[in-house]
């Protein structure tokens, strides 16, 4: 079967095309996948750990890039050291990346398309979770759950052998919930992953976590205990336009070892905006200016 599917993978652009061919070969995977041992089957011959603090993961091929050594930061924990092979293994089975490579942390964080080096980095990213996610598997899971918690995100995190951060970023990208997950560290936001129906946040990298957020208080909880679900005005969180009602925010958290923190927020159906009602609100709202 190696054989057959290496040459079904060699025609394949994208990471959905490779992921979609390794699933079809592979009908008889169940969660956690063995990452691994999948890929020594298309020529990684060997995974080393990699010393020092300047890369996350790295990949080393032959000319031809038939065969790859995978490299990973020594010392992490299991669920970061597979998605690390995972990305690596992306750049390796896509035809249009360079056989040797050098990654960061940033670089197995990215999901920009507006450079060359981005759009490589943001593709090894979708190859990685597809294939420790696998899209059908992870959906089903999802709709089982029910509405977002963080407590599900932890459930999966440990049924796929992921970690918590790449779990959020694939919860997000599948869940029908209108959702944003915001990663922070020592109260200052890393970065922000929201679904495409959540409305814009007022916050970006860089900036604290902000004044009436209940995820100011998690330095009180016990690591790895999600909070309560507390309510908040939108206001605290989103971007608002004048004489629109932000809509109400229920915020839950969770802290993580060495300051980390992870913060689900979640909107309800029913405090979801339509553009019919943004109209109308509108039309009242010239109604009575004109008086």
């Amino acid at each position: 079967m190696s054989d057959e599917m290496l040459m079904d993978l060699a025609d394949c652009g994208s990471p959905e095309k490779l992921l979609t061919v390794i699933l079809k070969h592979h009908p008889a995977w169940t969660a956690p996948v063995p990452v691994e041992e999948f890929a020594r089957t298309v020529n990684i011959v060997e995974f080393r750990e990699l010393e020092g603090d300047s890369f996350e993961g790295a990949l080393l091929t032959d000319a031809n890039k038939q065969k790859g050594v995978i490299l990973y930061k020594a010392g992490v924990r299991v669920e970061r050291r597979r998605f690390t092979v995972a990305h690596e293994l992306g750049h390796f089975l896509m035809p249009s990346h360079k056989g040797n490579q050098q990654c960061t942390a940033a670089d197995l964080r990215e999901s920009r398309r507006d450079t060359d080096h981005r759009r490589r980095e943001a593709e090894a990213n979708r190859f990685a979770a597809g294939l420790l996610m696998p899209k059908p598997w992870f959906s089903r899971d999802l709709d089982r759950l029910g509405n977002a918690d963080v407590a599900h995100v932890m459930s999966l995190a440990k049924q796929y052998c992921t970690s918590l951060e790449a779990t959020s970023n694939r919860y997000c990208e599948l869940t029908d919930d209108v959702c944003a997950f915001v990663f922070a560290k020592d109260g200052a936001i890393r970065y922000i992953r929201r679904t495409a129906n959540f409305p814009r946040l007022s916050f970006n990298t860089g900036d604290h976590l902000p004044t009436g957020s209940s995820s100011l208080c998690a330095s009180s909880l016990p690591l790895r205990v999600a909070s309560t679900w507390s309510e908040v005005d939108g206001s605290v969180w989103l971007e608002t336009e004048r004489g629109r009602r932000a809509p109400k925010i229920l915020e839950q958290t969770i802290r993580q070892s060495d300051g980390f923190q992870t913060t689900l927020l979640f909107i309800a159906p029913d405090e979801v905006e339509t553009e019919e009602d943004a109209e109308l609100e509108k039309s009242w709202e010239f109604g009575f200016r004109r008086r």
